[in-house]
């Protein structure tokens, strides 16, 4: 018998333990688990739900501890509690059917004390009253509105400096809905009408967006995902302001690319696409794992034109380079919403390292540019110093050229007393206005 509480609760383990995301720590653990796309689903609804909420979900465990510290709970022990915890308070199934299912669970796997204060704690999270719990703290404006809105507290005094306290809840609020699925469909291996017809035929309702090869998913009985044509590589699931990156590069069939932060590969492969297989695409990364999952995949989506290069992104050298794309890693404060855990992972030593990584790629794209060349810069992050600021701080060796906003909105003009001269050749997008990831986009020119 599968029990959807207990293996959300590995992933859960896996995910605090290690750097994977909640998507490939669900792939590790499911891995070889012959399971029903129901049961399948189920699962990974409980991990992001949970995830998503774990500051409040926390709040509320750590009020039933009675002395003890969250932090240094058995792993697995722990994320029972915080699942124990979510199906009562948001999934709003029965207090006393989630204490019984989790404490058989604790029991099972733990022995009797654990599952004695699973009982206990479970039991007090019950008669938690969040609302009241909160206002108390609404003299703390930030730890309140963190609570509230399921965020950390360094992400919500970010968001209120960047777009103001009313904009700042409505992306917070946005961060939790659902995530948009859109398909980008590859024309390596198929036609776009093709995909068009194949989605409908299998109920999955889809409209038009304003890429060509990107259709918005507006319902579906069975997730597009777990299609055969996903499978087999004829389209991929990409976020729509993930797919503009490639249509702002703009590859011709006959340049050399330069990707220096390739892995997984999304992109690349849809410069691929874009180039018809031709030319040349120099994927650098500087994880052989990741790169080599990166092949795996694009053998599936027949991708022929890709050099992998196991490089740090900040020093590789080439030379003699059409155009460069720079999609670095970043705080990621744009994907909340895909990616929930990366809300609880960063912090002002890891931000500034990460900023301090963008512009030694930029740099590095500089150096490898042709005179006249290239730089396409973009992240999936919303804050002001990995993206305006570092266009700034390009703009010494490169000309700003105009990104044409098909979607999204131009940039932000000032920030703590910072200009941004270039607010309106670069593009944003925002998860609460735009229904995807939180991007920025721009384009230089080697001078």
């Amino acid at each position: 018998m599968i029990y959807t509480q207990e293996v959300a609760a590995e992933v859960l383990q896996i995910v605090d333990e290690t750097l994977l995301s909640e998507k490939e720590a669900l792939k590790k653990r499911l891995s070889g688990m012959n399971l029903d796309y129901k049961i399948r689903a189920s699962i990974h609804a409980y991990v992001f739900e949970t995830e998503k909420r774990k500051n409040v979900i926390d709040f509320i465990i750590s009020r039933c501890l009675k002395g003890k510290k969250i932090e240094d709970l058995d792993p697995l022990f722990r994320n029972l509690l915080r699942v124990g915890v979510y199906e009562m308070h948001f999934k709003r199934v029965h207090p006393a059917l989630a204490t019984d299912s989790i404490v058989r669970i604790v029991k099972r796997r733990l022995g009797e004390r654990h599952a004695a204060l699973a009982n206990a704690v479970l039991r007090r999270a019950e008669h938690v009253d969040i609302e009241k719990e909160l206002e108390k703290l609404k003299k703390d404006k930030i730890r309140y509105l963190a609570l509230k809105y399921y965020h950390p507290e360094w992400f919500v005094r970010c968001a209120i400096d960047l777009l103001g306290e009313e904009e700042a809840i409505k992306l917070m609020i946005a961060n939790n809905e659902k995530q948009a699925v859109y398909i980008r469909v590859n024309e390596l291996k198929t036609s776009i009408e093709s995909v068009r017809r194949y989605l409908e035929e299998n109920k999955v309702e889809i409209e038009e967006t304003p890429l060509p090869d990107v259709f918005k998913v507006i319902s579906y009985e069975r997730a597009p995902a777990s299609l055969d044509w996903h499978a087999e590589g004829k389209f991929v699931i990409q976020d729509l302001a993930s797919a503009f990156v490639a249509h702002v590069l703009n590859p011709q069939p006959d340049e050399v690319i330069l990707d220096l932060a390739s892995a997984p590969g999304l992109k690349a492969s849809h410069v691929a696409m874009l180039m018809e297989n031709r030319g040349r695409i120099i994927a650098v990364d500087n994880s052989e794992d990741r790169l080599r999952r990166m092949k795996a995949k694009m053998n599936v989506l027949g991708v022929k034109n890709i050099e992998y290069k196991l490089a740090d992104g900040t020093r590789i050298f080439v030379g003699n380079i059409d155009k460069v794309l720079v999609d670095p890693p970043c705080s990621s404060t744009g994907s909340f919403r895909n990616y929930p855990c990366v809300k609880w992972r960063f912090d002002e030593r890891k931000y500034r390292e990460t900023i301090r990584v963008q512009r030694g790629m930029i740099k590095n794209a500089f150096r490898n540019l042709k005179e006249g060349g290239i730089l396409v810069y973009s992240t999936c992050s919303i804050t002001f110093d990995e993206n305006e600021e570092n266009v700034l701080f390009a703009s010494q060796s490169f000309k700003i050229k105009d990104v044409k906003p098909l979607i999204g909105v131009r940039g932000i003009r000032k920030f703590r007393n910072k200009d941004f001269p270039f607010w309106d050749k670069v593009v944003r997008t925002f998860p609460h206005i735009h229904d995807c990831t939180g991007f920025f986009i721009s384009k230089l020119k080697k001078v």
